[in-house]
């Protein structure tokens, strides 16, 4: 089985956030009209962190999605059988229609990417844009990155790349199927 996945590049991530606006926007997140702060959903965050004291401050951001986890706990928690990995492409889908919405694979989820939908009863959560995986375009967070700190591709090809390129592969953050260089 290859596994698909976004290689995100530290030394490159701003936190401009872009990435999560396009996907919002794509996957028809944000009623625009009745939005309220910290109520929107999202599929992927951005975390950074400070380093340094004053005046030699950095930060480093990084894009946090789904990490379609090799043994996802989500898949294991969710009774109804609507967690599953596909064989080809290594990401994990959420079928709405056979959700129960027990919200037992949102508290499963180990790294807090899982949504759910009061209104419609259903979690759901990144795919890596399946839809437009499976006609040959990349994820909307991959495409639109202004700095193009976020890479899409198979796991193992990304990896080899960033090796060739001499970056370092961040093991605690890659433990799954999303890959950290800086």
């Amino acid at each position: 089985m290859k596994q698909l996945s976004l290689m995100i590049d530290l030394s490159r991530c701003i936190g401009c956030k872009t990435c999560i606006v396009a996907c919002r926007n794509f996957h028809g997140l944000v009623d625009h009209a009745a939005a309220m702060p910290n109520e929107i959903p999202y599929y992927l965050r951005v975390e950074s962190r400070m380093e340094g004291s004053y005046p030699k401050l950095s930060q480093e951001s990084w894009v946090v999605p789904c990490q379609h986890c090799k043994n996802a706990q989500c898949i294991k928690a969710c009774k109804s059988e609507a967690i599953s990995k596909n064989p080809e492409t290594g990401i994990v889908h959420i079928d709405r229609d056979k959700c129960t919405g027990s919200k037992a694979c949102i508290e499963a989820c180990p790294y807090d990417v899982i949504q759910f939908n009061e209104e419609g009863g259903f979690a759901h959560k990144c795919t890596l844009c399946q839809e437009r995986v499976l006609m040959g375009q990349q994820p909307v967070c991959a495409e639109v990155c202004m700095t193009d700190a976020i890479s899409f591709g198979e796991k193992d090809q990304l990896k080899q790349q960033a090796m060739d390129q001499g970056r370092e592969i961040l093991k605690k953050l890659s433990a799954q199927s999303i890959i950290y260089v800086r």
